[in-house]
């Protein structure tokens, strides 16, 4: 084994891993995501799971334990609730909409939001918002 092959090994066993939870009535947004986050970053592994209600992604976060939730703010009817119930959980929790308005940043970061992103399904976009929800991860076992 080469000096590279054994550090790629050794960078394998350390990725971090993210249990991303995506909390969306689209289904077609949270697949653009998942065959994203398949194929993404040699630094972190991404496991996604989806919610489409607010009582599936209050268990989802705490049986499945995701370290961060992507809330869609205008798929769910009580996300702003929902945010904050999920942040009291332990979870990082990012707000994502098809409107940047900045009063809804402003509202959902006082509803425990750690960040607010549009909602696209640009790869470069998708990429930003995998990076971020690794940046803002709970603390997670490296990936197997």
């Amino acid at each position: 084994m080469t000096a590279g092959m054994t550090q790629r090994a050794v960078d394998a066993t350390l990725r971090r891993e993210v249990r991303l939870l995506v909390v969306d009535d689209h289904l077609d947004h949270y697949e653009q995501i998942v065959e994203f986050a398949e194929m993404y970053h040699p630094e972190f592994k991404v496991e996604c799971k989806l919610a489409t209600t607010p009582a599936d992604a209050v268990s989802l976060a705490s049986s499945w334990k995701a370290s961060v939730v992507l809330v869609d703010l205008h798929a769910i009817s009580s996300a702003l609730e929902l945010l904050q119930q999920l942040s009291h959980q332990g979870s990082a929790v990012i707000a994502t909409s098809d409107n940047m308005l900045p009063e809804l940043s402003e509202t959902a970061s006082q509803y425990g939001a750690v960040g607010y992103l549009s909602k696209s399904s640009n790869p470069d976009d998708i990429e930003v918002l995998l990076s971020f929800a690794a940046s803002v991860s709970s603390p997670s076992r490296p990936a197997q």
